[in-house]
């Protein structure tokens, strides 16, 4: 398969996964948080489909394309190991999360961070979630290969 071929596939599958899970959450209260904010494609497509939700952006620098970025209060700039390890950042997160959506690499080289982000940021879903789960999209999503969804569990 050609990189490109490769690169649409994970677009694809992207895009599907954002709106499966605002079919399922976009009624719901709750913050969405975007890790990885880059050049601001996929949180216009969250700005769509989640309208109304405070949506906060997590990258080492603002990169986005003009008017394409979240305003200056909803983007958190610096090392992810930093700013997750920051007492104010974690108060202000803490329980107000529905969703949080890592585009951080492909994860396949180092999932290291994937793992360090999923950690720290646990205790910031929204109250009653306690265990995260694989959701199965491959009914629902083209290309469910190339990304993966997990939602928090109820106890």
């Amino acid at each position: 398969m050609s990189r490109l071929d490769s690169h649409i596939r994970r677009m694809i599958a992207q895009r599907d996964t954002i709106d499966l899970a605002a079919e399922r959450l976009a009624q719901r209260p709750g913050m969405i948080l975007e890790f990885g904010l880059g050049q601001g494609r996929s949180y216009s497509h969250l700005v769509e489909r989640f309208a109304g939700h405070e949506i906060v952006c997590f990258d080492r620098r603002d990169a986005a394309l003009r008017g394409w970025g979240p305003p200056p209060d909803r983007l958190i700039a610096g090392e992810l190991e930093t700013v997750l390890a920051d007492p104010a950042v974690r108060t202000r997160f803490a329980g107000r999360v529905l969703l949080a959506h890592l585009d951080l690499g492909s994860g396949v080289e180092d999932p290291t961070i994937h793992r360090l982000v999923a950690a720290c940021i646990h205790d910031w879903l929204l109250p009653g979630a306690w265990q995260l789960r694989q959701v199965h999209t491959r009914d629902r999503v083209s290309h469910a290969d190339r990304y993966f969804a997990y939602e928090s569990m109820s106890g």
